[in-house]
């Protein structure tokens, strides 16, 4: 499993652990600090895990990682759309070019299923919402293009290689422990500590869907029986909320209630806006067997309790 010491990979990681399986993890670059705390760069894994860092673009790093496996899981890579302006070469080496390098070592230890998490954020702004996986792709990032270009390997790397892909693309996901730069993650912080709360635009609406729920889904997609070699899913709930409505829920959990304030400067080009992602779940409740179970309310009120 590559990216098991990040936001989803460190939960997904003790999931799998706790139910029996043999896992090996790559938790990150080499010389990242790995620590305990949730929400941290790199979490470090339970006993007993094999876990390693290097270059996930390093055949000699993944060679090891994937020998004898029956199924790879590939959560690896920076996920700050935001920062991938200022660092598209290094989205597309991480993204793609590690991608690439993940689906030849599959296809040479004899991998029977790749599953690769993606990102909503590859629909760019959908023609219609909510957005179906059969869609076309229309990246409005360095992020999100990095992450389309990671898919293309993958569907023609299970052609080429024989292995079964199954993609994911998780929706807005949140959680406790997130990282305190992403929009969710800030408000949290500043409702819970009693600081001015304030959003750079109140109008994208966007599907949020709990962490643990995203990890559910993951698992599903390990053991499912695919109706066709490859297999793409929305992991989404199908429920749209904007910025505004997003925050005034997080101060009303925090027993602040009210409207955010607005701060001028933006995180990215204007132009790179995306004013609704909203996914559609059925194929992954009909396949899957998967719907989110954590309530925005519920999921927001143990973030503010565990958030410090």
């Amino acid at each position: 499993m590559g990216g098991g010491g990040g936001f989803i990979g460190s939960r997904l990681l003790r999931v799998l652990h706790r139910a029996g399986a043999t896992v090996r993890t790559l938790l990150g670059p080499p010389g990242s600090a790995v620590t305990a705390l949730p929400g941290a760069a790199l979490v470090a894994p339970p006993a007993g895990i094999e876990a390693w860092q290097g270059e996930v673009d390093d055949p000699a790093v993944l060679a090891p990682l994937v020998a004898g496996a029956a199924l790879v899981l590939h959560l690896a890579g920076p996920r700050s759309v935001a920062a991938s302006f200022g660092a598209a070469a290094a989205y597309a080496r991480i993204h793609v070019a590690g991608t690439a390098a993940l689906v030849q070592v599959c296809a040479g230890a004899g991998v029977a299923r790749l599953i690769h998490v993606s990102s909503a954020e590859v629909y760019g702004q959908p023609a219609r919402n909510p957005v179906r996986e059969d869609a076309p792709l229309a990246p409005r990032s360095p992020y999100a293009a990095a992450k389309a270009g990671a898919e293309a390997f993958v569907l023609a790397g299970s052609v080429a290689g024989g292995f079964e892909a199954v993609i994911a693309r998780p929706f807005s996901v949140y959680g406790p422990g997130m990282a305190p730069d992403t929009l969710l993650g800030a408000l949290v912080r500043r409702a819970r500590s009693g600081d001015p709360v304030a959003v750079f635009d109140p109008r994208p609406v966007r599907d949020y869907c709990h962490v643990d729920d995203v990890v559910a889904a993951l698992v599903a997609c390990c053991t499912a029986a695919l109706p066709e070699p490859t297999r793409v899913y929305n992991l989404a709930g199908g429920v749209g909320l904007s910025v505004a409505a997003l925050a005034g829920r997080v101060l009303a959990a925090a027993g602040r209630p009210g409207a955010p304030g607005l701060v001028p400067q933006a995180d990215r080009p204007r132009e790179a806006d995306i004013l609704a992602l909203v996914g559609d779940p059925g194929r992954a409740a009909r396949e899957l067997g998967w719907r989110t179970t954590t309530s925005l309310d519920a999921g927001l009120s143990a973030m503010l309790r565990s958030e410090s």
